[in-house]
C-alpha cells in the first residue's frame, strides 16, 4: 500500500464512523479487489546486527499467550475481531499500576539486551551501537508505522533516552489490564509488556497523543496505517485472551471490513 498525502482532520479525539468511510475511500484503487490488509510486521533489517527477537521471547509456562505468528488473512481477521470478548463493566476490577507489569524494560529473552533495544534494533535501520553491542546510539525510523513519517533517532548519552522515537504497548497496559491482564500472574504480565510482538518503534508525540486510548477514541494519523493497526490491535488481543470495550471491538471489526 502506498503512502497517503491525506490526513484526517482529527486523527486523536475519537474515531467516528465517518473517519472509517473516509479510510475506506483512501484505500480504495490502492489494492486489488479482494486483496488482503498488509502484514502487521514492519521488521526492516539492520545494517549493523542481526535484529535480536528473531529469537522468540520467552514466554513463562502458564503465559496466557499463544506465540503470534503471520497476520491471517482479513476475513480470518474479521472473524477474530467479531468473536474478542467484551469487558465486564461490572467486575470488581483492581485499580491498574505500572508496576504490576514490572519495572520498566527487561530482558525477557536472556539475549543481554533489554527489550527496548531489542525493538529499535528491529524497527530502526542504519543503527550504530555501543561497545556493549546492545545500546542503539543512532538509527533511522524509515516510516513512522503511526504517521508515515522518516525519523532520525539519536540516543542521549546523558539521559539515556529519546523521546523522538519511543517503543509503544500497541495495546496499552492499562488496557490490557481492564481487558483481564489483572488476574495474570507478575510475570504473565511481565512476559506482556515485553513481548516484541505487542511493541512498535514509533514517533515519540504521536504516541504520547495516543496515550492508553483504544482504537474507537484514537487512529494513527496516516489512514493507510489503520489496516496494520487494527490486524495488531486484534491479533494481541485474540492471542493473549483480552477483553475489549464494545466501541473498540466494533471499529476493529469496522476497520478490518474495510480493508478486506
Amino acid at each position: 500500500m502506498s503512502s497517503r498525502a491525506d490526513r484526517l482532520a482529527s486523527p486523536h479525539v475519537g474515531v467516528s464512523a465517518a473517519a472509517v468511510a473516509l479510510m475506506a475511500a483512501v484505500l480504495v484503487g490502492c489494492s486489488p479487489a479482494g486483496a488482503t490488509p498488509p502484514a502487521a510486521s514492519r521488521a526492516s533489517p539492520s545494517s549493523t546486527a542481526t535484529p535480536a527477537q528473531t529469537t522468540p521471547a520467552a514466554q513463562p509456562a502458564e503465559s496466557p499467550a499463544a506465540s503470534p505468528s503471520i497476520t491471517p488473512p482479513a476475513s480470518e481477521l474479521q472473524e477474530a475481531a467479531l468473536g474478542l470478548p467484551l469487558i465486564d463493566d461490572s467486575a470488581q476490577t483492581p485499580q491498574y499500576r505500572r508496576d504490576d507489569f514490572g519495572d520498566g524494560w527487561v530482558d525477557v529473552d536472556r539475549n543481554g539486551c533489554s527489550t527496548r533495544q531489542d525493538v529499535l534494533l528491529r524497527d530502526l535501520v542504519a543503527e550504530t551501537l555501543a561497545e556493549d553491542g546492545c545500546t542503539v546510539l543512532t538509527g533511522t525510523l524509515a516510516v513512522d508505522p503511526y504517521t508515515g513519517a522518516t525519523i532520525a533517532f539519536t540516543h542521549d548519552r546523558v539521559g539515556g533516552d529519546s523521546q523522538a522515537v519511543q517503543i509503544d504497548h500497541i495495546i496499552s497496559l492499562s488496557a490490557a489490564h481492564r481487558g483481564g491482564a489483572w488476574t495474570w500472574t507478575y510475570d504473565e504480565r511481565v512476559a506482556f509488556a515485553n513481548d516484541p510482538e505487542t511493541l512498535l518503534a514509533v514517533d515519540g508525540p504521536t504516541n504520547a497523543a495516543k496515550s492508553d486510548r483504544g482504537p474507537a477514541d484514537w487512529m494513527p494519523e496516516d489512514p493507510a496505517s489503520w489496516c496494520d493497526y487494527a490486524a495488531d490491535s486484534t491479533t494481541i488481543a485474540r492471542d493473549y485472551s483480552l477483553a475489549v470495550s464494545a466501541a473498540d471491538r466494533q471499529m476493529l471489526v469496522d476497520v478490518l471490513t474495510a480493508c478486506a
